[in-house]
């Protein structure tokens, strides 16, 4: 009889139990879901506030990475400056941005203006019919492709300006209006940069403040290589703006050195197709080769073969210099940084010489420290 009630007793305890356990479990499953639910919203909420955020800023982000680029490139300036002559940091920041500014600016508004003066000059003289063009000299035949095209064409427009204008007009008016495109681009660039320079400069000014960010940003991202990978970032930036546009402005000066003392035409134009080859990656002797080589039909032989050894220097000087000033500085293999720098460039444009170099060395140095990593701890 004790025995029957005693099992009754545990039998009811057990089904209380399940029972408890069951309601316990529901009550758990509902708060997970819950949590869920409330974490969903909360990562909606941000996903939005993201967006909304880049698109308040899309107009800006070139530039202000552009900023960042150049203050990254001439922050050492900036630290000789107020170390050598014991300036505060905003003075030298204000010197450096002002230099900058004249540097850069000064030459594309005087281009612009000078072009612009040029044209309104040349309009106003066709209309009043006081426009006299000279005729060509015969050494424009002797210009590479181009010569005797343009040899006629000029001959023709100096012997009735008129009449040639009538019977190009739709020609001109493209051309016209290709360059007044140009010049618009030029001037909207010339803003952006300006902006950028600008911007740069306040970078300057709170480069410790800057510097304690970016370390701290990718601390949070890297852990404890965060620090590490700051750094790398900002070597890479500037080495690749010395290997790239440092190389790239000297080849180019001494490129328009050699044409302008042998006399090739337009020495200034030819000088400005080396300093885009070279940015872009395409090595400047596809061009300076056969200039050279063209130079042997009016020239001395003595002084075309001298001619020729200086176009082949002055082209190949890039595979040289490059490596060396790339790679100074970062202990990632120079050949990470070129194709970062290669590949950036040809998916982002310009700014992916740089954002494509870093990224690329980042995801390097990620790769590398994965491979170190001890295996036992994945299991």
């Amino acid at each position: 009889m004790l025995a029957g009630v005693w099992l009754i007793v545990c039998h009811h305890a057990n089904r209380r139990g399940t029972i408890m356990n069951d309601a316990a479990k529901n009550e758990q499953s509902k708060r997970i879901v819950r949590q869920a639910i409330e974490a969903a919203i909360r990562i909606a909420v941000l996903f939005i506030v993201v967006i909304a955020c880049y698109d308040i800023l899309k107009p800006f982000i070139v530039p202000i990475v552009w900023a960042a680029i150049i203050a990254i490139a001439v922050k050492p300036i900036c630290d000789w400056l107020e170390s050598k002559f014991t300036l505060s940091r905003k003075l030298a920041a204000t010197l450096v941005t002002l230099c900058l500014l004249g540097l850069t600016i000064s030459p594309m508004v005087i281009l612009a203006n000078s072009v612009a003066d040029r044209m309104i000059s040349v309009s106003t003289q066709i209309k009043s019919g006081e426009f006299d063009l000279p005729e060509p000299s015969e050494s424009v035949k002797t210009w590479p492709i181009v010569g005797d095209n343009l040899y006629r064409s000029w001959q023709v427009a100096a012997l009735n300006v008129e009449e040639f204008l009538e019977k190009n007009e739709q020609s001109i008016k493209k051309i016209g209006k290709a360059i007044l495109s140009k010049l618009a681009e030029l001037g909207v660039t010339t803003l952006i940069m300006a902006f950028s320079i600008i911007v740069a400069g306040i970078f300057l000014v709170v480069a410790d403040s800057a510097t304690h960010f970016s370390n701290k940003l990718f601390t949070r991202l890297a852990g404890e290589r965060g620090q590490r990978f700051a750094s790398l970032s900002n070597t890479t930036v500037r080495n690749v703006t010395r290997g790239i546009l440092g190389v790239a402005v000297l080849q180019s000066f001494l490129a328009w050195l050699g044409f302008y003392v042998i006399g090739l035409p337009a020495p200034v134009l030819l000088a400005g197709i080396v300093l885009v080859m070279s940015i872009v990656q395409v090595n400047p002797v596809l061009l300076m080769v056969p200039l050279a080589a063209y130079v042997f039909s009016y020239a001395s032989p003595f002084v075309a073969i001298l001619y020729m050894i200086w176009s082949i220097v002055v082209g190949i000087m890039d595979n040289i210099l490059k490596p060396i000033i790339m790679g100074k500085g970062a202990d990632v293999p120079m050949m990470i940084i070129f194709l970062g720098a290669v590949g950036g460039f040809i998916s982002m444009g310009f700014i992916g010489l740089f954002v494509g170099a870093v990224i690329l060395v980042v995801g390097y140095e990620l790769f590398i420290a994965w491979l170190k990593q001890d295996a036992s701890d994945y299991v």
